[in-house]
């Protein structure tokens, strides 16, 4: 089906305000050239704060979609770590498209914006948990359902930028190497989850909890805690949704890099 889109203008929003590095690196114009040429280059000299851009629209009129993601004010909109911010969104958008022209059968479908029926939805998107000097952690949270679905379908994944290089982060690289901070983690997300889940509720035999980097991918870090969360199904019976862990920083004392990009959070 083919779908049609309406971007909502980009408006101030509720999320935590901050700002973006200032430095002696390229101007605006330039970080904008050198990001559309591909060449991975951080942020510039620009400042500015949180904004969120919304997209919506339906797919084949049975279809609809509405998402949104945050941008950082003072950098192109082909910057790398906006980019990075939007992709999420835009990935499971393309799912969503991908499975409903699988679902149906057809290659063409309604335009021009026809209102959709009651039928296929996808809604959500991106919250920021921490905008800092250094950091940009936001975690996203979207809903699919499916028309004539006894069950909704939860989705959660989560964008880390080091400001400083402009660079993904994934969680092993906050912490000291070769230091015992995947089990510290599993440990005490464990313990989290059985005070908010209840005794009992987790898969018995432990699964998706074990010290390997890809249980914990899912994650936002804010001033005071790593919070991590889990797809559905990972840790849980789908009842559970996709669940929430938080361990306070001085829980893993020693263990966070203190010259990494999460140094300054766990000092």
């Amino acid at each position: 089906p083919e779908s049609t889109t309406t971007t909502v203008p980009p408006t101030t929003s509720s999320l935590p305000q901050g700002t973006i590095p200032e430095g002696g690196g390229s101007s605006d114009s330039e970080v904008a050239g050198s990001a559309a040429a591909g060449s991975g280059s951080g942020p510039g000299s620009a400042v500015g704060s949180v904004y969120v851009d919304s997209a919506s629209g339906t797919v084949g009129g049975t279809g609809s979609y509405d998402l949104h993601h945050p941008q950082l004010d003072g950098l192109a909109i082909g910057h790398p770590v906006n980019e990075a911010l939007r992709r999420p969104t835009e990935a499971v958008r393309a799912e969503f498209v991908a499975a409903l022209s699988e679902r149906t059968g057809e290659e063409g479908g309604a335009s021009g914006g026809a209102e959709a029926g009651p039928g296929d939805s996808l809604r959500g998107g991106g919250t920021v948990y921490l905008l800092d000097d250094r950091l940009v952690s936001v975690v996203y949270e979207m809903r699919i359902d499916w028309a004539g679905a006894a069950d909704v379908d939860e989705r959660v994944d989560s964008v880390l930028v080091d400001l400083a290089t402009g660079a993904e982060l994934g969680l092993r690289d906050l912490f000291v190497p070769e230091s015992p901070w995947l089990e510290t983690i599993g440990f005490f997300v464990r313990r989290d989850l059985d005070v908010r889940l209840g005794e009992g509720v987790l898969w018995p035999d432990g699964r998706g909890l074990d010290p390997e980097a890809s249980n914990f991918a899912v994650f936002g870090v804010t001033a005071t805690d790593l919070v991590v969360r889990f797809p559905m199904h990972a840790v849980a019976p789908g009842v559970a949704g996709t669940p929430e862990a938080v361990v306070p920083w001085a829980s893993l004392a020693g263990l966070v890099d203190p010259r990494g990009p999460a140094g300054h959070l766990a000092s």
